[in-house]
């Protein structure tokens, strides 16, 4: 029995993972086991019957196990677990293929390193919340992930990252409670590869944080500032004349309309990126909720290369507030 093609390392599970063999010998039924190098544990099972030579698919075994999620709570800055990636190992009727680690996002061979999101670099959140920014990087790259407060002092810290598919969590609550700005800067191999700046300020009454995944396989996270129930209430025959019959509807219990702030069509288009994302989640503070959407698309108007995005949620959980 031998491996006579097996996937490379890095690539992603959202796409398929082949691995091909010959028994070298006469047909017979093979056992195919695919263990997670983590934790030891086996994490699919196939038989192949009257196999001499072959293939088999072990992505969709991957993808169960490495299922997106984000951090149930995060109360300061560091290195966060998301379901991005996992290291395995094949074994066909007792002969082992070399481990391979696999990632979610989908990059060419040859990157060194790229930042995961599609929003602007330039964001908004309150002390009590925080930011994920995920990225790629070759496993043999030196990460540093540098974070620097700004307010009545300067503070900053240093986060020993790693390559791979990783995601950091950035939070002001690290610092001092006059804290105005942070910058986060990657560094790899000793060179900054990407700035993220943001402003720390509280939010409005009705502002929710909404969490999604990518169509890189990676989280994002957006203060939606209004919801469309406080508008309606505030200007309720001005918004009528611009959002028509549908404005005068009521929230219903558990149920929130959503408005994105004035935004550049960049922005724009990841926000549409959430109703693609297989999981969305409320992010309260340092805490993490799930939700559901009301609708399959989200309704947005652009004038001039700036729009809005208007989104429907719900609460995924009984007895939740929104």
């Amino acid at each position: 029995m031998k491996f006579t093609s097996i996937p490379e390392a890095y690539s992603s599970f959202n796409s398929p993972l082949i691995y091909e063999f010959d028994s070298e010998q006469e047909a017979k039924d093979l056992l195919v086991e695919i263990t997670d190098l983590t934790t030891n544990e086996v994490i699919g099972r196939k038989r192949l019957y009257a196999a001499t030579v072959g293939n088999i698919d072990i992505a969709p075994y991957v993808r169960r196990r490495a299922v997106a999620h984000l951090p149930e709570n995060v109360a300061s800055c560091g290195l966060v677990e998301i379901g991005s990636q996992i290291k395995v190992r094949v074994t066909i009727d007792g002969t082992a293929s070399s481990s391979r680690t696999f990632i979610a996002a989908k990059v060419a061979p040859e990157t060194h390193y790229t930042l995961l999101t599609h929003q602007l670099l330039q964001r908004t959140m309150a002390r009590d919340e925080f930011d994920l920014i995920a990225y790629f990087a070759m496993p043999d790259a030196v990460v540093e992930v540098v974070v620097e407060a700004t307010g009545k002092e300067r503070e900053s810290i240093t986060i020993e990252a790693a390559g791979g598919h990783r995601c950091i969590a950035v939070t002001a609550a690290t610092f001092d409670e006059a804290t105005e700005e942070l910058r986060v800067k990657i560094v790899i191999d000793g060179e900054i590869a990407s700035t993220i700046d943001y402003e720390i300020k509280p939010n409005l009454n009705g502002a929710r944080r909404i969490a999604w995944i990518n169509r890189e396989h990676s989280p994002e996270i957006y203060t939606f500032p209004l919801r469309k129930a406080v508008l309606i209430e505030a200007t309720r025959k001005r918004i009528a004349t611009i959002w028509g019959k549908e404005a005068a509807e009521v929230e219903h219990h558990n149920e929130l309309k959503l408005l994105s702030a004035y935004e550049p069509e960049r922005q724009i288009e990841a926000l549409q990126e959430i109703v693609a994302s297989p999981k969305v989640w409320l992010i309260k503070g340092g805490e993490v909720q799930n939700i559901d959407l009301r609708t399959d698309r989200l309704f947005h108007t652009l004038n001039e290369g700036m729009g809005i995005v208007e989104l429907d949620i719900r609460s995924a959980e009984e007895g939740a507030t929104l």
